[in-house]
């Protein structure tokens, strides 16, 4: 059925928006993830299920 709706489906110019956002969203999503800045959040966030409710850094912007 799902093959039978696109090969009738008649507006690709939609098709090809649609892929530029998804790939355009995901492209942000990766680069966001693992710009420079992002490693000290992710490395605190990582070890916050060992430190039994002590901060792990005294990082200022980071709430706790």
């Amino acid at each position: 059925m799902k093959s039978q709706v696109l090969s009738n489906f008649a507006w690709t110019d939609l098709t090809v928006v649609a892929f530029v956002m998804f790939l355009s969203i995901f492209v942000f999503v990766l680069f966001w993830t693992f710009r420079k800045d992002s490693k000290q959040f992710y490395e605190d966030a990582g070890s916050l299920p060992l430190s039994e409710g002590h901060p792990v850094s005294k990082r200022a912007g980071v709430k706790r």
